[in-house]
């Protein structure tokens, strides 16, 4: 079997054991499928994803190719091996099973609904009597969120009406009943928030990390790059602080941007304007950044409100392969006054344009890669929170912000992005507590309490998912500075970038490697020009 085939095989597999993952990257093929919760099936995936990383070893074919297939089944064996989700009920949208469902779910899942959220309660009763009992607050928020869907009202027509009454949200009520039950009654405290609090914790962590960087970086070494950058973002708010405030002390701008309600939204429509026109500036440059993915048009939908409460800011759901669904940046309006205006710009070039949408359309493009390396995007989140951070950087290079004040909104997300190298490892690996998380935040970004609270309860929901974001964005600038030397005046943006999309969603080794064969053909043909 060659590699090709092995992977072909292997993404059938990895796609039929998370369906839902699947439809979030668009493949329509698993639309009608449901994960099945019983942890015998997860040890049975996790055997198969094994195998297929030690056939690949041996299989005929592409070298690069091989190198993702290993590593992906690698890595989705320990993920499939670890669990964490079963010690994190959450009410997150991405990233646990149950809020998967609500951003994935539609009608061709509903008949097998009932079953999949009996599964999910009798997991979680299950995990807690092993000793790997969710957090309180991760629960009530799961509660609440089965809650307001169920408080949602059937249309009068839905031809589901009968079956969604009569069996998909009865199993709705058995689940939030059972997690208020025995799981909430052992629920972690807020001062045992972290992984390592759970049976296997800190070994799943441990895996969690190199997944989420896909690279062998240990947690002690991510905290202190989190530290370190935080360090230099100083000058930059000091830079920006004088342009837009006349204030040079980086404490001073943060509190600033903080606690200036006049930098807040007053209404969804002013949030809405807001990411329109953003979206309008982006696209425009889009033949400046790639030629990859300029002629898709991003699509801009609100939040659903019963996501609200624990939804990120924003998130994007990439385009249907089949073309049925655009590329859609989701937006939350609701709490107008907790949205920042200097912040959403950057926000927006990370979610859809040149961010995610440019990077999923891009993929999703490449017809001669296998599927395996075109439809993985939360499995790679170094490559693609990378991209997706690089591209707020890429913004303001290119001019798309609109003001001092936007670009120190630019210089607020970055220092998130290092904030939560500490945090999260903090959380996980040196056992802070809730409160220590949000206090680390509170002084060193300028996220508002309700922004704070959010961030920290993902990064508790969602183990290491949050140190993707710096990792990759430094490893693609460092390769195009390596580009920029290597090439001199034949060095080409759109040409790097072409190549980087190009790649695929790859580990970033990988990338790498592709970025180096790139450098060194390029100066090979600039050495046979002259020459010529």
């Amino acid at each position: 079997m060659t590699v090709r085939e092995l992977g072909a095989a292997f993404f059938h597999r990895l796609n039929s054991h998370d369906p839902l993952g699947a439809s979030l990257v668009g493949l329509t093929a698993y639309d009608a499928m449901l994960p099945d919760p019983r942890p015998e099936a997860d040890r049975a995936a996790a055997a198969d994803f094994r195998r297929t990383a030690r056939d690949a070893e041996i299989a005929d074919g592409d070298d690069i190719d091989r190198q993702v297939l290993r590593w992906m089944a690698d890595t989705a064996a320990d993920e499939a091996e670890h669990c964490l989700w079963e010690a994190n009920a959450s009410a997150m949208v991405i990233g646990s099973p149950q809020g998967s469902y609500f951003t994935a779910g539609g009608d061709q899942r509903l008949p097998g609904a009932a079953a999949f959220f009996d599964g999910l309660a009798e997991r979680y009763r299950d995990a807690s009597a092993r000793g790997r009992p969710s957090t309180r607050a991760g629960i009530e928020q799961a509660v609440a969120q089965l809650r307001a869907h169920l408080d949602r009202p059937i249309g009068a027509g839905d031809p589901n009406r009968r079956l969604i009454e009569d069996e998909v949200r009865p199993a709705m009520r058995r689940l939030a009943e059972a997690l208020s039950g025995e799981p909430a009654a052992v629920a972690r405290d807020d001062d045992h928030a972290g992984i390592w609090a759970v049976r296997g914790g800190e070994a799943g962590y441990r895996a969690a990390v190199a997944a989420q960087t896909t690279l062998a970086k240990t947690p002690e070494e991510i905290h202190d790059l989190g530290v370190r950058l935080l360090a230099e973002l100083d000058e930059h708010w000091s830079r920006l602080g004088v342009e837009a405030f006349g204030l040079s002390d980086p404490v001073a701008v943060r509190a600033r941007l903080r606690d200036d309600p006049a930098l807040r939204f007053t209404s969804a429509d002013e949030v809405r304007a807001a990411v329109a026109s953003a979206l309008r500036r982006a696209e425009a440059r889009a033949a400046d950044i790639t030629s990859l993915a300029a002629s898709a048009p991003c699509a801009m939908q609100e939040v659903p409100a019963e996501d609200a409460a624990s939804a990120a800011a924003a998130y994007y759901v990439p385009p249907a392969v089949d073309g049925s669904r655009p590329g859609t940046v989701f937006i939350g309006t609701a709490e107008p006054d907790q949205r920042t205006r200097f912040g959403l710009e950057a926000l927006i070039f990370h979610e859809a344009v040149p961010g995610h949408h440019f990077q999923a359309v891009a993929a999703q493009g490449l017809h001669e890669l296998p599927g395996y390396r075109r439809y993985v995007d939360t499995r790679l989140g170094a490559y693609v929170e990378g991209w997706a951070l690089y591209a707020e950087q890429l913004a303001g290079e290119l001019g798309l912000y609109s003001s001092p004040l936007t670009r120190l909104g630019q210089v607020s997300m970055a220092a998130i992005r290092a904030a939560r190298l500490v945090a999260d490892t903090g959380l996980h690996a040196r056992r802070w507590s809730r409160e220590q998380a949000r206090a680390f935040l509170r002084e060193h970004t300028v996220g508002s309490e309700t922004g704070v609270r959010k961030e920290v309860d993902r990064y508790i929901a969602w183990p290491g998912q949050a140190l993707a974001y710096s990792v990759g964005a430094r490893e693609i600038l460092r390769l195009r500075e390596s580009a920029r030397v290597a090439l001199g005046s034949r060095y080409d943006e759109v040409a790097f970038h072409d190549r980087v999309l190009g790649a695929g969603p790859v580990p970033l080794g990988v990338l790498a490697t592709i970025i180096e064969r790139w450098i060194e053909s390029s100066a090979h043909f600039r050495s046979r020009s002259i020459r010529d």
